[in-house]
């Protein structure tokens, strides 16, 4: 396990933190919610924070913007703000420049990454291409570029961004497979950090599945590919690879959990308490639409 920056200052509030972790929802609660009628979600969700289906779009903005308070309240780590705070920044950045609602906007504005000279040359050419698809695969790249430099001041952090980039760049890799011009796409989106070279990455867009497997075996990532690329050939989906990517992001911080200090647990269960907002938006919305249990099972990430 990567050691953790040992801050005593957080003692207190990683205490709250265990409590908290033990509320999270379980495997077994989503399983029950995908198998389930959304009328039942009351039932299920019965000893959790969460309350029936009626009124459960409404609670889940309330518990991001209660989760989101408490990590404003309690993080006294510039670097760590800054890995919450940029990406919401970008976010608004592209809303604004593809002209969205504003709903569609965190809280906090563009000031910060408006400044930054990679974002000031994205905007400029946006004004004169007019193409979105460009505009966020390049803010994307200075986002990441970013955070990485970043979290250079903390061995979790450094390899948490890392492996990040790497999965971005396999999610990526996969999509650009499925183009005729499959490497200008994918040179475009690529991001130039983590253990995937471009190079090696280019030298496969091409192979087969089973020769990917090999190409990929000597990296992290191998069971990824395998098992995200057979499912893709096998559904023409990219469920799987989109929930072990998922897996491996959310797997990596479970080592903040057997950390007593340091702002590594408040940054995780953070995380971890979004992705759970996420997954039971997706199954409620997933139910409303009829999208099958199959489906939706196949999305929700197993890690707890």
């Amino acid at each position: 396990m990567i050691r953790g920056t040992e801050d005593t200052r957080y003692a207190y509030v990683n205490g709250i933190i265990r409590s908290r972790e033990a509320r999270l929802l379980t495997r077994a609660h989503f399983d029950r919610l995908v198998a389930a009628d959304y009328t039942s979600f009351s039932t299920i969700l019965s000893d959790t924070p969460y309350p029936g289906p009626q009124e459960l779009p409404d609670c889940l903005q309330r518990e991001e913007n209660a989760v989101r308070r408490f990590f404003d309240r309690f993080c006294i780590t510039d670097e760590a703000r800054h890995f919450i705070e940029w990406p919401e920044q970008i976010h608004n950045l592209k809303v604004k420049l593809k002209q969205g609602g504003e709903e569609l906007l965190y809280e906090g504005g563009t000031a910060v990454v408006e400044s930054w000279p990679g974002v000031l040359d994205e905007v400029a050419k946006y004004a004169i291409d007019k193409d979105p698809f460009v505009l966020s695969t390049n803010l994307d790249r200075v986002l990441c570029e970013r955070l990485y430099e970043e979290a250079v001041f903390e061995p979790f952090f450094q390899g948490y961004f890392e492996t990040y980039c790497d999965l971005e760049n396999i999610r990526s890799f996969f999509r650009a497979r499925q183009f005729e011009n499959k490497r200008e796409i994918f040179e475009q989106v690529h991001i130039p950090l983590g253990r995937l070279a471009l190079g090696f990455m280019i030298a496969n867009l091409d192979a087969a599945q089973d020769q990917l497997a090999r190409s990929f075996f000597n990296t992290p990532y191998a069971a990824i590919v395998e098992k995200g690329g057979v499912y893709f050939e096998e559904n023409n989906s990219f469920l799987r690879l989109e929930r072990l990517c998922e897996e491996r992001r959310l797997g990596y911080l479970q080592q903040a959990r057997r950390m007593t200090f340091g702002v590594e647990p408040l940054f995780a269960y953070y995380m971890f308490k979004m992705s759970e907002v996420t997954k039971l938006r997706q199954v409620y919305w997933g139910k409303l639409n009829e999208v099958s249990g199959v489906d939706l099972k196949e999305s929700i990430p197993d890690v707890w």
